[in-house]
């Protein structure tokens, strides 16, 4: 399963002229993979996040170029259906994976390659919870909004954030 290749650094906001920097390219990407996979292997969007939260910190902590960003990610995801209580096996995660870069490509057989990959993914995983120093439980902004929310309460949030960015780009 061929990957497509990153550039190096921590997740990084812009480069020079204002245009994204590689890293964040490739972090962009990689998040987009995590998101269309996650979707794919029905997993709920609370895992979602928690997957994409998982692979930010862990590059946040290390350098892109030491490291596979999508073997993260696949890890990443992997850890996330534990931590959120929504298991996933490992078969489906690569299968999954394999679509996505090769979309009319034949599923992994179990073979050497596959076992590998298989294996990769699972040393990934506990690589990554020392490097979060098992600290992999977020607390996701989106958790707090419930269902006692009504329409005016929603409308008078969203009117507070126009009056806040109206004022914003008032100033000079």
């Amino acid at each position: 399963m061929e990957a497509p290749e990153g550039g190096g650094g921590g997740p990084a906001a812009r480069g020079p002229e204002g245009q994204p920097a590689p890293e964040a390219r490739v972090h962009f990407r990689v998040a987009r993979f995590i998101m269309e996979a996650g979707v794919k292997l029905g997993m709920r969007s609370i895992p979602i996040a928690t997957a994409c939260t998982i692979y930010h910190k862990f590059f946040c902590e290390t350098n892109l170029d030491a490291y596979d960003p999508y073997l993260i990610a696949m890890s990443s995801i992997y850890l996330a259906g534990k931590v959120e209580e929504q298991h996933l096996r490992t078969r489906d995660i690569i299968n999954v994976s394999n679509r996505y870069f090769n979309p009319s490509g034949e599923p992994l057989e179990l073979d050497s390659r596959f076992w590998e990959l298989r294996d990769s993914i699972v040393q990934c995983e506990l690589l990554m919870l020392r490097v979060l120093r098992f600290q992999v439980s977020f607390q996701h902004p989106h958790k707090v909004f419930n269902d006692d929310l009504t329409k005016p309460i929603i409308d008078n949030i969203v009117s507070d954030l126009i009056q806040i960015y109206t004022m914003d780009t008032e100033i000079p």
